[in-house]
């Protein structure tokens, strides 16, 4: 057993950003088991959807203090679906920026623009969304917006949101491996005398290349070290994302108060230097990864292979890798 955790702890808040990439119909049965949440987290708010959407978000709150947390789920994983791809498109920094909404030199990209407006659309069952939920919030009850990958980018900006909706309440933020969502113009909107100064902490592995993106993207050409490494190919794709952004003037920048993690590069499991680098990539990308580096347990469920949902206890994980071909650290040890 861990521990009793601050409710706003990031062992708590990146438990909650991972259990978003769960089935939705099993979201609350994943807060009750997960060891960080179980004694005094519930659900409180879940969208009613028939097929997955690209953009996923649920609220639970703290039967002990009554703080609320938003979470929002990161790029689908699963590539057979539409999901996984249009949240692939979100997560890309090109395209027309748009301007937020009384001020038109902060933009976010189109992409996260996209997503943005996915999440406010969602409703549950009596059509309740989340701005109606979070009416419904007092006052007084701290509020955390969080998310990991794509649900770490767009946290922020759900945020602000909720700040223009709700002056009176205490919104806070934590990303897990997001991305830049806009300009400088739209990092200076959580700067000091605004409602979210001090309020947003942005967590990162120094090993995941994600988080680099866009404002940083060159920074991750030597990772890792010794080995495994992603040559000329990778180095190739990086000097030319870094000129395509720096020709559109996209100016992405930051948000937040940066906590670094110290990740740990693994051994190559395969022979080949281009694919160990990805599948080094991917790990260090993985929420089970970020859970392991703030000291919290795994999830309930595996993600194996960035593809595949499944229940923890379901399998024997030797019998699940030898299915799927999948390399031992894809493979989550029960």
């Amino acid at each position: 057993m861990i521990a009793k955790a601050d409710s706003t702890s990031d062992a708590i808040l990146m438990t909650l950003a991972g259990i978003a990439y769960g089935a939705p119909k099993d979201i609350g049965r994943y807060i009750e088991e997960a060891e960080p949440t179980a004694s005094d987290w519930q659900l409180d708010w879940l969208p009613s959807v028939t097929d997955t959407p690209p953009n996923f978000a649920f609220a639970a709150h703290n039967t002990s203090d009554g703080t609320r947390v938003v979470s929002i789920r990161g790029t689908y994983p699963n590539p057979l679906s539409s999901a996984y791809w249009e949240d692939g498109r979100q997560d890309s920094p090109f395209g027309t920026m748009v301007s937020w909404p009384g001020n038109p030199e902060a933009k976010i990209s189109a992409g996260t623009a996209t997503g943005f407006e996915n999440l406010k659309m969602l409703a549950n069952g009596n059509g309740i969304t989340l701005q109606a939920y979070l009416a419904t919030v007092p006052d007084e009850s701290p509020v955390f917006v969080t998310g990991h990958s794509l649900g770490g980018t767009l946290a922020p900006v759900l945020a602000l949101w909720f700040t223009d909706l709700f002056p009176g309440k205490s919104i806070s933020v934590a990303t897990y491996a997001g991305l830049t969502p806009g300009n400088s113009s739209f990092a200076e909107l959580f700067g000091p005398g605004t409602a979210l100064s001090g309020r947003v902490r942005r967590v990162y592995n120094k090993l995941d290349t994600v988080p680099y993106g866009w404002d940083n993207v060159y920074a991750t050409h030597e990772f890792y070290q010794p080995e495994p490494q992603g040559g000329a190919v990778v180095s190739a794709l990086l000097l030319a994302t870094v000129a395509r952004l720096k020709l559109g003037g996209y100016d992405y920048t930051a948000i937040g108060n940066p906590i670094p993690l110290d990740g740990e590069v693994q051994p190559p499991s395969v022979s080949c230097d281009l694919v160990a680098y990805v599948l080094e990539n991917l790990h260090q990308h993985m929420p089970d990864t970020y859970l392991s580096l703030l000291g919290a347990p795994p999830l309930p469920f595996s993600i194996l292979l960035g593809t595949v949902v499944s229940p923890r206890k379901a399998a024997d994980p030797a019998n699940t890798q030898k299915a799927l071909g999948l390399s031992p650290i894809f493979v989550d040890k029960a």
